[in-house]
């Protein structure tokens, strides 16, 4: 809305016809009279009608031509005769609603009454799936819920409730309520730094709230292929279906082998291919690609015990630290490598972490150049999610 900290009050242009702009957000409503005011008074003006109880509630600005604008008057408002318009004109138009602004607003009164502060309010994207937690008063309410946010939300095919987490792969257990054309796939995909993702949050876990986590993942990666002077072999054993790996994957002439793989047989499926969409966007071709469906512990024997991975990946979080040990065999010799992973620990015990971390690799034989434990968020009262980078050669 056009804004003037020096209105020109005086100055009224009037047109005999009213000719109306198009407006993509707002629904035609029934016709009411408006106010034509001068596009650079029109906060003056709304503000005036607004302190009067003059502005029709629910309506919305109209644009004209000639850098006008219409607005809308409530049945109380002077006539066009009150000197109050300062010889603004008055015309009749049809107008313009405002749509809802919260999906609340599409469910029925009684129905807000019943559900009174257990409406939910927050919830969660994921490509086109929205999730949902219902408190237990308000489960029996799910699907006028869902039929209410996919009304809102135009973007969100299918609404799911999410009842916890089950399994030993502890995925959310969801619950579709209501979906667009009777498709209650949870299968969907996500736009990450220009690239698409497959996944599925009925049976894999992916955290967009980590995508910061992966743009400096590519950050640290393209520093270490300057300290190498070459493409690197990278190892992501944790990958699920393998967001990290977008942006390596897909960068110019970064990595030459790559090592990817999850215990989850859902996430492995989707994990291949994803990949094999990451590599048909690259330039480049891998001389080497293993992805598995294993215990990442066991890379270690699938490799061989070659030590040739420069670049780590480890990303179990309640599991991080207590699997390093049995990780850090897959880093090469005689140069720099890098890990990066992230841990579920408790938040006292931060200050701690470097110090445990450098143990296991100077135990393990190699020389810690650098390492940094950081806090990235909260994990709950207790304990934090943190995340750990460290450069070392191993001998």
């Amino acid at each position: 809305m056009p804004i003037n900290n020096n209105p020109d009050f005086g100055n009224s242009v009037l047109f005999p016809a009213v000719i109306l702009k198009p407006h993509s957000c707002l629904d035609r409503a029934k016709p009411m009279r408006h106010l034509r005011v001068p596009s650079a008074e029109t906060q003056h003006w709304l503000e005036l009608c607004r302190t009067q109880n003059w502005l029709q509630k629910g309506a919305g600005v109209l644009s004209l031509e000639g850098g006008l604008k219409g607005i809308p008057l409530s049945e109380t408002a002077p006539p066009e005769s009150d000197q109050c318009w300062s010889n603004n004109s008055i015309f009749s138009a049809q107008g313009l609603t405002k749509g809802p602004e919260h999906w609340s607003e599409h469910l029925d009164q009684k129905l807000l009454q019943d559900i009174g502060e257990e409406l939910p309010n927050s919830y969660e994207i994921q490509g086109d799936i929205l999730i949902v937690k219902l408190e237990q008063q308000t489960r029996q309410y799910g699907n006028q819920i869902a039929e209410a946010m996919l009304k809102q939300l135009p973007s969100v095919r299918l609404v799911c409730a999410d009842n916890g987490v089950i399994g030993e792969f502890r995925v959310r257990d969801l619950e579709p309520l209501a979906s667009r054309n009777e498709d209650i796939s949870t299968i969907t995909q996500i736009k990450e730094n220009g690239v698409l993702i497959s996944t599925d949050p009925a049976k894999v876990y992916f955290s967009a709230r980590l995508s910061k986590e992966r743009e400096d993942n590519l950050s640290v990666a393209k520093k270490l292929r300057k300290q190498l002077s070459r493409p690197l072999r990278i190892c992501d054993p944790y990958a699920g279906v393998g967001p990290s790996l977008a942006s390596l994957l897909t960068e110019d002439n970064l990595v030459s082998e790559c090592y990817a793989g999850d215990l989850n047989p859902a996430s492995f499926e989707l994990l291949k291919g994803n990949i094999e969409h990451f590599i048909s966007k690259s330039p480049n071709i891998l001389n080497e690609l293993e992805i598995k469906n294993i215990d990442a512990r066991k890379w270690k024997d699938e490799l061989g015990n070659e030590h040739k991975i420069d670049y780590l990946l480890v990303n179990l979080p309640h599991h991080s630290i207590e699997h390093l040990p049995e990780l850090l065999p897959l880093l090469s010799t005689e140069h720099s490598t890098v890990i990066r992973g992230w841990a579920i620990i408790d938040r006292e015990s931060l200050a701690l972490q470097e110090g445990n971390i450098t143990s296991m690799i100077e135990l393990a034989g190699g020389n810690v150049e650098y390492i940094r434990c950081s806090e990235v968020k909260g994990f709950s009262s207790s304990k934090i999610f943190m995340r750990f980078e460290s450069w070392q050669t191993f001998s």
